[in-house]
């Protein structure tokens, strides 16, 4: 007697085979957001993973190679008191709109925006909210064709204002050529728009498997996607990447170390985007 199907796996179900990011990362740059090169749109991704697990490290690649492989702008939003790790992208540092305008008429599309401050509590957050929702208000115009990387969404959606922007940015944004980028601790606790929207997610290791089940529904079935995720090597810090659109996955991990780089200048792309008067 034949038995029944389980309706919790995917017969179709293959594991993704394993390939280190210094293969994935070159193809990958040439498919974001090019899933039909007769149309090419933009993509949202979104990469989740712990504290310590990789996040930014991988995202740091990936916005690396994309401005070397496609030269699309892209602004990389940091909150965080202090990460060494952005330091090692090379973009250029800014903290406020003017310096932001300033570093673009220098030629540099891609730059990390970091308002940092001393403030605390409330304070903190407000300072964060106005400096934030200011740039991704400006950049809310036709045909803005950049990427948006929050590097603490979880945090961002605790901002009112900001929280509100990045909503429309994910539901519209791409009619105008945005592409956003989340970067977050777990899916649990956040809006489902992010993961609804997104055609790229990016996932290490939860924690527990507790988490691990939400994880694994967000690739396919969880029958089948937990005991991927939970062979993963943390110490390699491996994490998979599925297109939801493909439905291609990998298993990488970031065998070449992330060091700056420095990414040619052009004063076009995200200068008309900004619409910033040319020097007489």
């Amino acid at each position: 007697m034949v038995a029944p199907l389980d309706w919790r796996r995917d017969h179709t179900f293959t594991p993704p085979p394993r390939v280190p990011w210094s293969q994935l990362g070159p193809q990958f740059a040439a498919a974001f957001g090019r899933a039909d090169p007769a149309d090419p749109q933009p993509e949202h991704i979104e990469i989740i993973g712990q504290n310590g697990s990789g996040k930014t490290h991988a995202a740091g690649k990936i916005y690396q190679e994309r401005a070397f492989v496609q030269r699309r702008p892209s602004i990389l939003f940091a909150t965080k008191a202090a990460d060494k790790t952005l330091a090692k992208i090379g973009f250029p540092i800014v903290e406020s709109w003017d310096q932001l305008a300033r570093s673009v008429r220098d030629g540099n599309q891609n730059v990390i925006f970091w308002a940092r401050t001393n403030r605390m509590g409330h304070a903190r957050k407000a300072w964060h909210d106005m400096k934030i929702s200011d740039v991704l208000n400006r950049l809310w115009v036709p045909e803005s064709d950049t990427d948006l990387v929050i590097d603490d969404w979880g945090y961002a959606e605790t901002l009112p204002e900001v929280s509100g922007l990045l909503q429309q940015y994910l539901r519209e944004g791409r009619s105008s050529g945005l592409s956003v980028g989340a970067l977050k601790q777990r899916p649990q606790g956040s809006t489902r728009l992010m993961s609804s929207e997104t055609q790229w997610t990016l996932s290490f290791r939860p924690k527990d498997d507790s988490d691990l089940e939400r994880w694994a529904q967000l690739f396919g079935s969880r029958q089948d996607w937990m005991p991927v995720f939970r062979g993963l090597d943390q110490v390699k810090r491996e994490f998979v990447l599925k297109h939801a659109r493909t439905q291609v996955a990998y298993i990488s991990w970031i065998d070449e170390p992330l060091a700056p780089v420095e990414i040619p200048k052009t004063r076009r792309g995200l200068a008309d985007l900004l619409r910033i008067p040319k020097r007489r």
